[in-house]
């Protein structure tokens, strides 16, 4: 048991080793939220993917498939951070097959982290908000910047 632990420990901190001098990140993990507001609270899951571009302004945008008892929503979020914190706000699509319809609403976020975080959002859809605390996990892999190929032959768009 304390070999797979350690294990474990070990390929997290590969991983943060690894992605630590990247420019480029995706992460991908599962997400529980606990949504309050309309009819009672309910439990929803789902599994979001996010893309960090690390070079100038840390930036992000992700997208998640969210499944609730007789709801399955569609999102993407615009977010910016600083690894720990952040703020993310985006559209929704939600699919109601309890009540029937498909609503096009608005989610705000504000999420702490690393690998393991928490989030506290904000969904407005069909005239309902909703309040919702969430809990994720996230497994980081990076895309590009990891090459430490700095010639100075680089062309480069930037004005300043």
């Amino acid at each position: 048991m304390i070999r797979k632990k350690l294990c474990l420990l070990a390929l997290l901190i590969l991983a943060m080793w690894h992605t630590g001098f990247s420019q480029q990140i995706w992460s991908v993990g599962p997400m529980i939220h606990f949504n309050f507001g309309g009819e009672k609270p309910r439990v929803s899951y789902s599994l979001e993917v996010a893309y960090w571009n690390l070079e100038h302004f840390y930036y992000s945008v992700d997208g998640g498939v969210e499944v609730e008892s007789g709801k399955l929503r569609l999102y993407s979020e615009l977010q910016t951070g600083f690894g720990l914190a952040g703020i993310a706000c985006g559209p929704v699509l939600e699919f109601n097959t309890r009540q029937g319809g498909t609503h096009l609403g608005m989610q705000g976020s504000l999420w702490a982290n690393y690998f393991l975080g928490a989030d506290f959002r904000l969904r407005r859809v069909n005239k309902t908000t909703y309040t919702c605390l969430g809990i994720y996990a996230k497994a980081p892999f990076a895309s590009s910047g990891l090459d430490g190929d700095n010639d100075g032959h680089d062309f480069d768009w930037d004005w300043d």
